[in-house]
Parts: C-alpha cells; structure tokens; sequence
C-alpha cells in the first residue's frame, strides 16, 4: 500500500473501476489509438477523477488573553479581509464536509483582535 491509499482510507472508502483493455482489430480494418467504451461505464463514473487537499490550522494565543478564534467572520465587524467568498463557511469558520468548493471560495474563517495603537494604551 502508499502512503497516499492510507491518508484517502482506500481500503474503507475504495474509489475507481479497473478497466480491461483488448488490443484487436475492429470489423476488419487495423484500427490505430482508439478506445470504444459503452455509454453505462462512462454514466458509472469510469475514468473520473478525484483531487483531495488537506489544511490543517489551529487557534493560537496573541499576547495575554487575546486569542485567534474560528468564525465566519463579517465584513461589517471585520478589517483587512482577503478577497474570496466566504457564504460557504458554517459558522463554526469551517467548511462542511463534501462541500463543491472553487478556487475563490473560503474554506477557513479565522479571526484575530487587532493590536491596539500606543494612542489608544495612552502612551
């Protein structure tokens, strides 16, 4: 097995088709780099594949008592926000899982209090 069969859990959860290939002429005539198939294997999902990606994140202490926290934050509240679209995130700050997701879409929220100025400490 590898590594990578191990982390997808291919033995619990096996994905795919093995597909059986025949090297012959068809109805008479040489045929060159060709493949027929029949429309169901195709509806059944032969040939499609799957891109898994794995993050891994954790709330960290800033200073004393303040803390990054895990949310769906909100434009209103929020400053500096990356550019994305964060309406796919639970409010846990987690995508859920099996969620389609594109490369403009957020898949952790996570928030953290701003460093208050020398001004507002009265220094």
């Amino acid at each position: 097995t590898t590594r990578s069969m191990e982390f997808l859990k291919f033995r619990e959860l096996p994905a795919g088709h093995n597909a059986i290939v025949a090297i012959a002429c068809y109805s008479g005539y040489n045929q060159e780099d060709s493949v027929i198939m029949n429309q169901s294997s195709i509806d059944r999902g032969l040939f499609r594949s799957l891109f898994y990606r794995a993050y891994v994140e954790q709330e960290k202490r800033i200073g004393i008592s303040a803390v990054e926290t895990f949310e769906k934050p909100l434009r209103s509240e929020t400053m500096k926000m990356k550019h994305g679209t964060y309406e796919k995130l639970d409010d846990d700050g987690i995508i859920a899982p099996g969620t389609r997701v594109s490369g403009e879409d957020v898949i952790i929220g996570k928030t953290a209090p701003m460093a208050q100025d020398n001004e507002e400490l009265g220094q």
